[in-house]
């Protein structure tokens, strides 16, 4: 079962207090003890003094009916269990029993030999009796001794009396404190409880939740940094947001867990270069409006940007009609080829899917011409410290772009290496060499028309989920 909080803390203040409670009662009977107990030694002298004064005549004139009846007056006393009178060698004159009279030494004679100082003397305390002895002194001679004995009994009921007073106390004290200290710890939980409530809203999402402020101590300190962190979590979320527009979810986290890799400058990387360029497209724009452009524009680059994101590519560029992107950066992708490839026949599919839509009702459509390389090359920020562009440069950026110039609507084409590392996982046409601005040889080319196996099940899915999302979203009329 959970015990709440505020149920721990009434029982911690609870418990704390029953402690105090207890240690003061300790200490105040540890006191009162010590009291009793000095108070009564002072009363046993006096009492022992005063019965050695009354026993001086008779023990000097042997009277052993008076003693005998000075022993049972003192016997009558609170306390007192036993009482003698003893002549100078320590034997019993006096007793509650006769028959020891004048017959036994008293068993405490050692005891009183050896003690000195000023009387009445404590001769022997134990088994629950505290033994004094006075002399009796005639013309400064001791001629005999009293020797009374008092049980300790009333003192240890004082003491437990005392015990059981404290416990008492402390026991109304804990259901005092523990009805009290419910709404107590409500009021001085309540910022906690906000902080409580503020951590399961940032969790869900909500970055905008903030916690009424207020408190000057430590609790307000951790208020007011609970909404400061509430203010830069909003913040990297935006971050986020920007980062989607450019790369897809998957990179844009990655990047976010090490912001210091944007930096200005590259690093080699093994990527695969994909443009997309729309055929045709200044003859076709020439019937449209400018709203009109740019609205079919935005259409058919929002469902280009989605399908390479779901492929986890990055859009680099938007240039005029066409769109540069990459696979294999700013992450590593081990598979950049196959995943570039696939966005293509994606893109293709797609934009045939959406021209039927758009076709049926009479809107203007688009052909897409693709060209796609791969290679090492340089990616990184690139420009300078106050305007930078993440973009790569290399051969395999040119020989795309120029892949691109000579595809036609629907085409996707490759060079020689693309395809023999695809040999088997797509179908092509080969088509006939050309030559490229800035290759010395000749370039066989290949039309890729299709995909085999996962690929072409992965292609079929992603155009099934991402084409009737974007119509939901008005994105792609």
């Amino acid at each position: 079962m959970r015990i709440g909080i505020k149920i721990k803390l009434a029982l911690v203040l609870s418990g704390l207090l029953f402690l105090t409670a207890f240690t003061i009662g300790a200490i105040l009977i540890a006191h009162q003890r010590s009291s009793l107990e000095a108070q009564m030694r002072s009363m046993a002298g006096t009492i022992t003094h005063e019965f050695a004064s009354d026993a001086k005549i008779p023990l000097m004139q042997k009277d052993t009916l008076a003693m005998s009846l000075l022993v049972q007056t003192i016997m009558k006393y609170p306390g007192i269990q036993d009482a003698y009178i003893l002549n100078y060698n320590f034997q019993i004159e006096a007793h509650r029993e006769i028959p020891e009279i004048g017959l036994l030494f008293y068993e405490g004679k050692d005891l009183i030999a050896k003690t000195e100082g000023p009387a009445p003397w404590l001769i022997k305390e134990g088994d629950g009796l505290i033994t004094f002895v006075s002399p009796i002194i005639f013309q400064q001679t001791t001629v005999g001794y009293t020797a009374v004995a008092f049980s300790d009994s009333f003192i240890k009921e004082r003491v437990l009396l005392a015990i059981k007073r404290v416990a008492i106390i402390g026991s109304v004290a804990v259901v005092l404190v523990s009805l009290l200290s419910i709404p107590l710890s409500s009021t001085l939980l309540r910022p906690i409880f906000r902080l409580l409530r503020g951590t399961k809203e940032i969790a869900m999402g909500n970055f905008d939740y903030r916690i009424p402020e207020g408190g000057k101590d430590e609790i307000g300190d951790l208020v007011s940094s609970f909404n400061r962190m509430g203010s830069e979590l909003k913040k990297k979320e935006i971050l986020k947001g920007v980062f989607n527009r450019y790369v897809s979810a998957h990179v844009a986290d990655e990047i976010l867990k090490e912001p210091e890799r944007i930096r200005l400058g590259g690093d080699r990387r093994e990527v695969t270069v994909l443009f997309a360029d729309i055929r045709g497209f200044t003859s076709i724009t020439q019937r449209l409006s400018p709203e009109e452009t740019v609205e079919v524009l935005n259409s058919y680059f929002t469902l280009i940007t989605e399908i390479i994101f779901r492929f986890e590519g990055t859009i680099d560029k938007f240039i005029g009609d066409a769109v540069m992107c990459v696979f294999g950066a700013p992450i590593s992708m081990p598979g950049h080829l196959e995943q570039g490839v696939a966005s293509a026949m994606a893109i293709q599919l797609a934009i045939d899917e959406v021209n039927k839509i758009r076709g049926g009702r009479g809107l203007v459509t688009f052909k897409m011409g693709i060209g796609l390389a791969s290679g090492t090359v340089i990616v990184g920020n690139m420009g300078s410290h106050t305007r930078m562009d993440y973009t790569a440069v290399g051969d395999a950026v040119n020989m795309a772009s120029r892949l691109t110039d000579l595809a036609k609507g629907g085409d996707i084409l490759v060079g020689e290496d693309v395809y023999k590392s695809l040999a088997d996982k797509v179908t092509a046409t080969k088509m006939e060499s050309v030559s490229i601005k800035g290759v010395d040889a000749p370039v066989t080319l290949y039309n890729i028309s299709g995909l085999k196996g996962r690929f072409a099940e992965e292609v079929i899915e992603i155009i099934k989920d991402a084409i009737p999302e974007l119509e939901r979203q008005g994105l792609v009329i």
